[in-house]
């Protein structure tokens, strides 16, 4: 076993427990089609509630408020986590980052079957979502809908509905897995 310095450790346990936290409190929260999940919801208590177009309205944007309060607190704790991080840990973390977000972007360039041109818009997408956490999943999604054909956008939702499929023991469900 390895030994650490104190205040790594405490931070790494921190962001342990915050993490783990976060994802038995809400196991989608990190997921790129919240907006969807939010809809889904929204309808779902529409359904269930009888909710009013102003109700359905107010609820969606409490959903939406929530979800980028979360965005905004994921970025606070990489802050945070930076700033205990020497400076060749934030350098071979963030050529992680970048190498995950590559392989990522190849996978989904393979399956859409991406020109080079749509290939260079959506990783400019990824991008900007990287360093602008306020950015919400539906800008995201609404982006890659401008650079998508209508093909394309159909394909993405076919793998997003398998893998969730997949992920949920054939349940289904209304979202996918990020990766």
């Amino acid at each position: 076993m390895f030994q650490t310095k104190p205040p790594v450790a405490a931070a790494l346990a921190l962001a342990l427990a915050t993490a783990t936290g976060g994802v038995l409190a809400n196991p989608h929260r990190n997921h790129p089609y919240a907006a969807d999940r939010v809809d889904a919801r929204v309808e779902r208590m529409t359904e269930q509630l009888d909710l009013s177009a102003d109700q359905q309205q107010e609820i969606r944007a409490m959903l939406d408020a929530h979800q980028k309060a979360e965005a905004q607190a994921r970025a606070e704790l990489r802050q945070r986590i930076d700033a205990v991080l020497t400076d060749e840990q934030r350098q071979r973390r963030d050529e992680q980052r970048q190498a995950r977000a590559e392989r990522r972007l190849d996978r989904l360039a393979d399956r859409l079957d991406l020109s080079d041109t749509q290939r260079e818009e959506v990783a400019a997408i990824f991008a900007q979502k990287r360093k602008n956490p306020q950015m919400t999943r539906s800008e995201v999604r609404n982006a890659l809908a401008g650079v998508l054909t209508e093909e394309q956008i159909a394909r993405l939702d076919a793998l997003r509905d398998r893998h969730q499929s997949a992920r949920h023991g054939g349940r289904g469900g209304d979202f996918p897995d990020r990766r």
